[in-house]
This record gives C-alpha cells, structure tokens and sequence, in this order.
C-alpha cells in the first residue's frame, strides 16, 4: 500500500494518507527520520498503522503520540489489542491516549521505585470481572516485554481504563463514582477501632453498597427520608458504626449538593457494624 507524508510527528511517527485519501497514523522506529511532507513511507519500516474514528480524539492522539517513547506506545497497543479480542463492548479510541499516558507514566514510577495503591483493588475485580482478566493479562504483557513486574494494584488502575473507554471517550461520572469509593473506604478505616480484612464478604458487600450509594449521589437521587425511630435505635445500638456513618455523611455533605437521609445512614450503619464485627 503507497502511503504518503502528510505530517511528521517526530522521527518514528507520521500522519499519511491512503491512495483513497483517507488519513492514517503509522509508527515505526526511524520511519519518519529525514522525511519530508510528500514522502511515501518505507512500508519495512511499518510496525503499527492507527485508523482512529473520531476527529477530535485523532487531532489529540497526534500531539499526543509526539513526545512518547516509541516502546510504549507498541506497548500500549499490544494490551489494546488483546483486549479488543475479549471486550464484549467496543473501545472507545481514546483508550490509545489514555492507557498509554498511564503506562508512560507507571514506567516512570517503576524507574523511580515509587509504588502506588489502590485501596479498591478488590472492589474493582468485583465489579469488573472481565476488564480485570485484562488487566491482569496485560501486566503479563508488560514483564514480557520490559522485564519489569508490577503489583496487582497496577492490574486495578489499567481495568479501569477500559472499563472507561468501553463507556465512552470520558467518564466523569465512573470518575467520580472511583473517587468517592475510594475516598470513604480510606476514612472507614481510619475510623474503626479494627483492622479491616478487605477479603471478607462484610467488606466487599459494603463496596458494594458504596458504589449504588455514589451513584445515587452524582444523579441526585435519593430517597425519602425514612424511618427515623429505627436509625435512632440502631444507631444507639452500634456506637462505632454509627460515628463512622456520622463522618461519612459530613464528608458527601460537603463535597456533593446531597443530604444523607436517614434509609441510607441505617444501611451503611448495619454494613459497617457486619465490618467491625466480623459477622454475615
């Protein structure tokens, strides 16, 4: 196929188009050194074509793919493309630009020695089952090509990735709802008086509460405001559980335009308190 310069990128990047006039994205190591606009590409060279679909992400994946290692975009590509022979659902192409930057930036951290974790690791796998295969596969990836071995945590934040990309370009929803699941498990175990085993089924049904519970906040719709006698009486009953909840409803009624009612504080008490006892 003659594929002609339209636009270098850098050395191993560049915009061409097709005998047809559609445009295309090619990389290849030295592909683009000492081209001009007008040049046809040296097809030996190829070593990966991107089509993207939507405009606006193809002018970003453009600026973008200017100051990435070559390595980690192939790198990048490889996981898209294992994953795309698994997703039940089509990716959203700026899955190209986001999981890349997050590689890019994780090979940096690894370099570096800095870790980074993710206290909803579990959550995640529970709510995901099928992006996390991905992710999972795709840290197997990455040690086969870099040697470099990352923590199951690493698995957690590339799921998400595509669990984004298969909702749409952006998610600032899914984005909020991650945020908030995360920012109330690292204040619950602030404040009990136990240590919490995120293994437990006690644990894992709260996350699971947490998340219907976010998403109620970021569409606004909660219920009525419930039994009042029965909150009282349980929250008399479950004193540390009830301060947590207490701490929980001051940290959403601060941040988000919601009122905690009093159906929701009786549920997250009776999920917090199962926490602190260990019971089912």
């Amino acid at each position: 196929m003659i594929l002609k310069i339209i636009k270098i990128l850098n050395n191993n990047a560049a915009v061409c188009t097709d005998p047809e006039g559609f445009e295309k994205i090619v990389m290849g190591r030295g592909l683009a050194f000492q081209q001009k606009c007008g040049a046809v590409i040296d097809e030996s060279k190829i070593e990966k074509i991107f089509i993207l679909k939507n405009e606006e992400t193809n002018f970003r994946f453009q600026e973008f793919i200017q100051n990435i290692p070559i390595e980690d975009m192939l790198l990048s590509e490889e996981i898209i493309a294992h994953a795309k022979k698994l997703c039940p659902k089509e990716l959203h192409d700026s899955i190209y630009i986001t999981l890349t930057d997050h590689l890019n930036a994780a090979m940096e951290r690894a370099k570096q020695n800095i870790a980074v974790t993710s206290p909803i690791t579990s959550a995640i796998k529970s709510f995901y089952p099928e992006e996390f295969r991905i992710g999972l596969d795709a840290l197997d990836i990455i040690k086969k090509a870099t040697g470099r071995s990352f923590s199951i945590d690493e698995a957690a934040f590339i799921t998400m990735h595509f669990v984004t990309a298969e909702l749409g370009a952006g998610s600032p929803e899914l984005n909020s709802m991650l945020e908030f699941v995360q920012d109330v498990s690292i204040l619950v175990k602030r404040c009990l008086p136990v240590k919490i085993d995120e293994t437990s089924p006690a644990w894992q049904r709260f996350l699971v509460h947490l998340s219907f519970f976010a998403q109620r906040i970021m569409t606004a719709s909660g219920s009525s405001d419930g039994e009042t006698e029965l909150y009282d009486s349980i929250a008399k009953t479950f004193p540390a559980a009830r301060n947590c909840v207490d701490r929980i409803t001051a940290y959403v009624e601060e941040k988000y335009p919601y009122t905690v009612d009093k159906n929701e504080k009786t549920y997250l008490t009776i999920h917090i308190n199962r926490i602190v006892t260990g019971k089912e």
